[in-house]
């Protein structure tokens, strides 16, 4: 996908999610426990908000704290913050430096794709309040698939020390192009500022593999939906050690909070 693509989900996934909340702010949130819909639109709201002025004003390091959703209008105030978000993303060369949480990526189009992605899975999270089952668009699950492997679950902290076990996984797109393989790793260590220290932590890394412990298969939305959380493994096809289906799990909610 290209930065225009990206914004083009933002806008579509915002207007999807403000529709959902239009339906009611009250009902509970089964894939956030403890939320409702109205805590999945002023959380996404604040986020897209804080984005919009990391690139904006060109922040080089850690970025402005979340603004407190209002609480009246929140909807109107959500459309509102989605048009702000999108004007300066649209104004803003992708290759613009500016901070983000990712070292391997300091720059707008960073913001472009992970605001996609994020708005996408709230959208889910704002419909399911609601009992709306919708797949997120194939080409964009396929996307936020190879989003949540490369960049919240691969690898491990410098500091650490990893082992590589015997144990891999191909993930594959059945509606999509779109596979991945990796290997499951643990790792070590103690954090040179925090002082915390780390024994056989679980990670990947990605290494090509012929013979796999596992796959796991399916539709683009079906699998980026099971890694986040917001959809069911028996969705899905699996192959050999279902163990490993369910810690690429434990691994992906660890990574993404």
């Amino acid at each position: 996908m290209n930065w225009q693509s990206y914004l083009e989900a933002i806008r579509r996934e915002s207007a999807d999610l403000a529709a959902a909340a239009d339906l009611g702010l009250h009902p509970p949130v089964p894939s956030c426990p403890g939320w409702t819909v109205r805590n999945v639109v002023g959380h996404t709201g604040s986020v897209q908000r804080q984005k919009e002025q990391i690139v904006r004003e060109r922040w080089a390091e850690a970025g402005p704290d979340l603004v407190v959703p209002p609480d009246s209008g929140l909807v109107g105030w959500f459309r509102q913050g989605t048009e702000l978000l999108l004007e300066t993303l649209a104004q803003t060369d992708p290759s613009t430096p500016v901070y983000s949480w990712y070292p391997a990526d300091q720059s707008a189009g960073f913001w472009c794709r992970r605001m996609a992605h994020e708005t996408a899975i709230h959208r889910v999270d704002a419909e399911l309040g609601h009992g709306i089952v919708n797949p997120v668009e194939p080409v964009l699950a396929a996307d936020g698939i190879d989003e949540i492997l490369t960049v919240m679950m691969e690898g491990y902290p410098e500091w650490a020390t990893p082992t590589a076990t015997q144990d891999t996984l191909r993930i594959e797109c059945t509606d999509q192009p779109g596979s991945w393989s990796l290997r499951f790793i643990t790792w070590s260590g103690t954090g040179p500022e925090s002082g915390t220290s780390y024994l056989g932590e679980p990670g990947i890394v990605f290494e090509d593999v012929t013979r796999p412990t596992a796959v796991l298969r399916g539709a683009a939305s079906g699998l980026d939906l099971f890694m986040w959380g917001r959809g069911p493994r028996e969705a899905l096809a699996t192959e050999g050690d279902l163990a490993l289906v369910e810690m690429l799990r434990t691994i992906a909610a660890d990574s993404t909070g």
